[in-house]
């Protein structure tokens, strides 16, 4: 008798992959097995998770590395190093390395990535598009409020300065006087007292004409001492500080002179001198720290033969900082620009706008906090590294300030910082309420599932017992055949699971002993019924042969 298909389909699984008697029965029994697992594939997912969770030690070491692991992962990102990109023009490059320095010493895990630009158009373009995490920029920048504030590095001042007249022969004093556009200076030259001309002259003793020549230029200096009187003049702009051609602009609109009637050339401050020297402009324009290096480096180039340059006077500073919020009017003491003589000789009327260290608005927190920590308490030695460039000043932390400041510096500012188990307590704490939940209700499912096992095995010996009651009760062998199918399907039933789940010694001998009376009983009965059927059949055959006798 051929065994029944549910069993040829188990044997098929089993060792079809490995080969078979032909090629065919190899194919049927790989294609069977494939089906097979397709439909006992959620069966065996199951079983592997109960298989699992059994393991009550194994799932509360797992359960505790998963758990040290995310505490870990936690604490990792909250105090891995953290690096952040600034961009700064090239007059603050040096602050930018000052500043890197000084979060090394102080140990913080932080590190400066410097992205050079050209200008404050650059770093705002970066800041812009996202290269940047932060960014030195002046207040009178494009949209520097855009972003909050971290510190005021310094105060920028305008500066506008007419070089002091240079002590040429004729040849080379005829030169600038042919180029000359503007035949008004010429007369306001020849008009001129020329007190300062005679007192140049008399330090040089030169002769007659070199006299004149001096005193030329002497008024040439004396004849444009406002903002309104540099229309057709030549105002050279320093390049490599916070002067630009729209700060000079705002200023000249303000005093009604339009930028077109003015000569503006960029003047590096390495040729400073030769451009000087051969009279190419009239004004310098320089911004950047009252103290620092590109005004004191202008005005001692500006200084000829002892004779200090003359400065000319933004009067009306307060009237443009009402009319443009970034700037604010500012009265500079005798003597700050330095030089020698000192300059200004007397106090000066200027704009003076901010230099602000942003920070993008979501960003860190706690990093940028750190930051402000560095700077703040490292100020002092921030500012001995960039003699007369950096003071670092606090902006004010009022709700109706004029600038924003980000939250961090606002955090270490106001002392409000919070520490690690301030920031994290609460979900710490929250944590661990839930975390026994969660433990509970892994529990309940392994429990569960494991009384989902335990019905499993019942059902499986209450249908072997069952089959021992159908066997006894079976009155043909056809119905017995098909108990035998019922009985190998059952087999391999409980193959199966017993492969998947643990049997202990109790459940292997229940089922060992059911499996053994189901088989006795359909053995019993077959018998049973071929020696009923054969008993009428052989009971004719004596009597018929005493009959015939």
């Amino acid at each position: 008798m051929p065994p029944p298909l549910a069993m040829r389909l188990w044997l098929s699984q089993r060792f079809g992959r490995k080969g078979g008697t032909s090629s065919s029965s190899g194919t049927t029994g790989h294609l069977s097995g494939t089906a097979m697992s397709i439909e006992s594939l959620e069966h065996m997912v199951r079983s592997r998770v109960r298989i699992f969770l059994r393991h009550t030690w194994l799932v509360a070491i797992l359960g505790t590395m998963i758990l040290g692991a995310s505490v870990w992962a936690g604490i990792h990102y909250t105090t891995a190093a953290d690096y952040m990109r600034i961009a700064a023009g090239p007059a603050d490059s040096k602050f930018v390395q000052a500043l890197s320095d000084a979060i090394t010493k102080s140990q913080h895990d932080l590190h400066l990535q410097l992205i050079p630009t050209l200008g404050a158009k650059d770093t705002t373009e970066a800041m812009s598009k996202g290269l940047a995490d932060l960014a030195i920029l002046p207040s009178t920048a494009d949209n520097p409020l855009d972003w909050p504030v971290v510190g005021i590095l310094r105060q920028n001042v305008l500066a506008l300065i007419v070089p002091a007249p240079a002590a040429a022969n004729k040849s080379t004093s005829a030169a600038p006087a042919k180029s000359s556009k503007s035949a008004k200076g010429g007369k306001s030259t020849k008009n001129a007292k020329g007190s300062k001309g005679a007192k140049g002259s008399k330090s040089a003793k030169s002769d007659d004409s070199d006299d004149s020549d001096d005193g030329d230029d002497s008024g040439g200096s004396d004849s444009f001492g406002k903002v309104s009187d540099l229309a057709g003049k030549r105002v050279g702009i320093v390049t490599g500080n916070e002067a630009n051609e729209n700060l000079l602009d705002l200023v000249l609109a303000h005093y009604g002179v339009p930028l077109a009637k003015v000569t503006v050339s960029e003047i590096n401050p390495k040729n400073l001198a030769d451009v000087l020297k051969i009279n190419q402009v009239d004004v310098l324009f320089v911004a950047g720290a009252a103290t620092g290096q590109a005004i004191s480096s202008t005005v001692a180039a500006a200084t000829v033969n002892g004779k200090a340059p003359t400065f000319i006077e933004i009067d009306q500073a307060d009237g443009i900082a009402k009319r443009s919020p970034g700037f604010d009017s500012v009265d500079i003491d005798a003597g700050t620009f330095g030089g020698n003589p000192p300059t200004p000789d007397d106090s000066l009327t200027s704009l003076t706008f901010a230099q602000y260290l942003v920070a993008r608005k979501n960003f860190s927190e706690s990093v940028i906090a750190t930051v402000a920590k560095v700077l703040y308490s490292s100020r002092q030695t921030l500012a001995a590294a960039i003699p007369g460039e950096i003071k670092i000043t606090a902006p004010s932390t009022d709700k109706d300030a004029d600038v924003v400041l980000h939250p961090g510096a606002l955090a270490y500012l106001s002392d409000s910082q919070q520490s690690f188990f301030d920031k994290y307590g609460d979900d710490i704490f929250y944590g661990m309420l839930i975390f026994p939940v969660f433990g509970s209700a892994i529990a309940g499912m392994a429990s569960y599932l494991r009384s989902d096992t335990r019905t499993r095995r019942l059902r499986l010996l209450q249908s072997v017992l069952d089959l021992v009651r159908k066997a006894h009760a079976a009155q043909t062998l056809e119905a017995l055949d098909h108990l035998q199918v019922d009985a190998d399907n059952l087999v391999i039933a409980i193959i199966h699971l017993s492969e998947h789940e643990e049997f202990d010694e109790t459940v292997r001998m229940s089922f060992a002993f059911a499996l053994e009376q189901l088989r006795f009983a359909i053995a019993g009965r077959r018998t049973a019924i071929l020696d009923h059927a054969a008993g009428p059949a052989a009971a004719p055959a004596p009597g018929s042969k005493a009959a015939a006798a």
